[in-house]
């Protein structure tokens, strides 16, 4: 009875996983980097939401079951609560947080992308996708999470990831090497 909980925590895990963030993989990227450098996500007590959310899944153990199916799924349970309730409650507020930065920006254009996407998107080494983009006088910016504001985006970066018609109007081009 109890491998067959373990191998529903584990479909619970991957399953969750798969939807919210690509791949099964990346949910422990994550976690690894939010352990290292908790840094990384610069809103403020995102860690204690987390960690609230966490502690909110554990109450599906205090539900008490008769069901012997119900005791089966209440790891799978908890396993799919404890990935879904942080996600989505950080990942909210911190689309809330660069909507009000882009707002506040105040750039010509703008093309944003969801914590959601950023999350299945990075970290990688060549990354193709920003959080937000934006044009401000034809000079190219990027969202930073960490810093909860744009950075200047440098011509070789910016042609690699804004939109095609940006890169046009405004003749944004690599720089040259020597």
């Amino acid at each position: 009875m109890f491998a067959l909980k373990l191998l529903h925590a584990a479909l619970a895990y991957m399953v969750v996983s798969v939807i919210f963030f690509g791949s099964v993989g990346q949910p422990l990227n994550l976690a690894a980097l939010a352990i290292l450098w908790p840094d990384r996500l610069g809103l403020p007590l995102w860690g204690w939401i987390a960690v609230l959310c966490l502690a909110a899944s554990t109450l599906i153990f205090a539900i008490p079951l008769t069901s012997p199916t119900a005791r089966v799924f209440r790891l799978p349970m908890f396993v799919a609560l404890a990935i879904v309730l942080p996600t989505t409650i950080v990942g909210l507020y911190a689309d809330s947080e660069r909507r009000r930065g882009v707002r506040a920006f105040g750039a010509d254009e703008v093309e944003e992308n969801s914590f959601f996407t950023s999350i299945r998107e990075a970290p990688q080494d060549f990354q193709f996708v920003l959080h937000t983009a934006a044009l401000k006088g034809c000079t190219p910016y990027a969202w930073s999470y960490r810093t909860q504001s744009f950075y200047k985006l440098p011509p070789d970066a910016a042609v690699n990831v804004l939109p095609q018609r940006w890169i046009a109007k405004c003749g944004i081009a690599r720089t040259e090497r020597h």
